[in-house]
């Protein structure tokens, strides 16, 4: 059952300090974002930014590869294989190029090589004739696989973003804005290449050396945004200026690699927004490495080769996308099949999903979390009589400290609070299960309301917000995304009216809302208008809950609700 929590009651429109609505202030606040920064938070061209030198051994590591470059020596970025580490390594191989010819990328293999650094890839690497190895996005978790590199001669700096455990910390120049030091811990992989570019440019910017500007500089924020939203990081603070003036870059179609992907994906007559990256560039960019190597996405990236391997490489990527939905939905499948056959966990839900693609696990792990809302993990048998592991979790599970709790019973795993990698020994399946059992059972006694959905609901609308003009003042807080999402809003005890489903199998509906004030919303439900018909046809009166739209046709503009979810009116409306 889905729990509504309402931020507000009902007010009237009023014009805040900065001219904007009260109720948009006060989404700010409930966002956490201080009064002083409100202005910048609003502002078309906003200003928080940090020195890149707070960065825990940042400068040191800018100097290095500077100075390495000047001495000829042979540089490789290792990557990572999502949206993240494909934008991270054509980044800073980008930059590197700009001072040295001797720079090469090596992304590993989903299949072949797992997450993160391995013995065999640094093998490779050293005997392609690397002198130094930075990694982008990974390495935070792989201190024996430095000291590995650093036994055969290569000098290592690592960059990376994700949760540190302690005592596993690489003994190397190391940059991690989740090391303390720096005031905003939350950017993504490619957020930390940039600081570092950002490094690199004023320390030459200082010497008097123009190999790399600061117009080079801003010319990467592409990159930054797409990884930014990608990899969904709190797009709040620094991270939601580097998106704000990346998705600006992006509309001018300067990097002629995203321009032949947006036309590939027929959007070049789009505004890109955020939701744009969301649901169409990054499940792209992603499929590559899912579905077979990440390496034609850094180059489509990188965009150095010419417009015809461009367009190849777009075409290239929206083809391994298609392969990616058929292999989700066999997957899909498996997994569904496995849940109901047997006992894989009520409250934290284990599957073992044999011959299941491994490249679409954590997608299928992201809708079962958010079909059965629990944090769910998908195994599936790899060499070695080994389990690789992808884990999602709800709000309120961080699944990082979940696996944390079953750490022994892995031989490696990583992530964050929303999203877990990990492998372990076949005959530990069982003692996994076990334990996450007991670890998310000890928190759900401690919030017995924890698995329950929660809808977060900014107020319920008031006269003076149910208009177009109020729509628009909604648009200051784009760009959305994780922590900072699109708002919604409640009509409460409404009537309604003008119902009319559509769509092949009357999958959609639409219909009018009208509350006690009169004024009339136009409501639009996608996708699940069978589970929602008894309700709207059955109840008295309703509650609905959504985010406002401007729906635009035919030159007419028109006020609307894209509803999230819809009730009985509560008694007490």
């Amino acid at each position: 059952m889905t729990k509504w929590l309402i931020a507000r009651k009902k007010d009237t429109q009023q014009q805040g300090l900065l001219g904007v609505p009260v109720s948009v202030l006060d989404i700010l606040q409930s966002r956490g974002i201080p009064e002083d920064q409100a202005e910048d938070f609003l502002s078309p061209m906003p200003r928080i930014t940090h020195d890149p030198f707070l960065l825990k051994d940042l400068e040191a590591a800018a100097r290095l590869l500077i100075d390495s470059a000047d001495a000829g020596s042979r540089i490789c970025v290792f990557g990572d294989y999502d949206a993240d580490g494909m934008t991270s390594t054509a980044l800073l191989t980008t930059v590197l190029k700009k001072l040295t010819d001797k720079v090469f990328y090596y992304v590993p293999s989903r299949f072949e090589d797992g997450y993160g650094l391995n013995r065999q890839a640094v093998d490779t690497i050293k005997e392609r004739g690397a002198d130094l190895l930075v990694t982008v996005d990974c390495g935070s978790t792989s201190p024996d696989e430095v000291e590995y590199a650093k036994s055969l001669g290569l000098t290592v700096i690592v960059t990376d973003h994700h949760m540190l455990r302690e005592g596993l910390e690489p003994c190397c120049l190391f940059v991690n804005p989740k090391r303390g030091g720096y005031p905003f811990p939350d950017l993504c992989g490619c957020g930390v290449a940039f600081k570092l570019a950002q490094g690199i440019q004023r320390i030459l910017s200082d010497r008097g050396d123009g190999r790399f500007t600061r117009a080079d500089l801003f010319a990467l924020l592409d990159l930054v945004a797409i990884a930014t939203v990608a990899d969904i990081v709190p797009l709040l603070e620094e991270n939601r200026n580097l998106v704000k003036y990346g998705l600006d870059r992006i509309n001018r179609r300067d990097r002629a690699g995203i321009s032949q992907l947006l036309d590939a994906l027929d959007l070049s007559e789009k505004i890109i927004d955020s939701s744009s990256i969301s649901y169409i560039i990054a499940p792209n960019l992603n499929a590559l490495g899912r579905m077979s190597s990440a390496l034609p996405g850094v180059e489509l990236l990188e965009s150095v080769a010419g417009p015809k391997r461009l367009e190849a490489l777009a075409r290239l990527t929206i083809k391994a996308n298609i392969e990616r939905k058929t292999e989700q939905e066999k997957t899909a499948r498996v997994c569904r099949d496995r849940l109901a056959a047997e006992d894989c966990g009520s409250l934290a839900p284990v599957i073992l999903a044999e011959g299941a693609h491994e490249g679409v696990a954590g997608i299928v792990a992201g809708n079962l979390k958010e079909q059965l809302y629990r944090p769910v993990c998908i195994v599936t048998p790899v060499e070695g009589g080994l389990l690789k592991g992808t884990g999602r979790s709800i709000p309120g599970v961080n699944l990082h400290d979940c696996l944390a709790e079953c750490g022994d019973i892995f031989t490696r795993f990583g992530g964050h609070a929303g999203a877990c990698g990990f492998s372990l020994k076949a005959e530990n399946l069982e003692l996994l299960r076990e334990r996450m059992q007991l670890a998310v059972k000890r928190r759900f006694e401690e919030d017995p309301d924890l698995l329950n959905e929660k809808l977060y609901i900014e107020k319920e609308l008031g006269p003076g917000e149910k208009s177009i003009g109020f729509a628009e003042s909604l648009k200051l807080l784009e760009p959305y995304g994780e922590a900072n999402p699109v708002p919604l809003f409640c009509i409460l005890g409404a009537s309604v009216s003008g119902v009319r489903t559509m769509g092949a199998e009357e999958q959609h509906v639409r219909f009018t809302a009208t509350a006690s004030d009169g004024i009339p919303i136009n409501c639009v439900l996608f996708g699940r208008a069978a589970e929602y018909k008894d309700i709207i046809f059955g109840a008295e009166h309703i509650d609905v809950a959504g985010e406002l739209d401007i729906n635009e046709f035919r030159g007419e503009r028109r006020l609307q609700m894209r509803v999230r979810d819809i009730r009985a009116a509560q008694e007490g409306n």
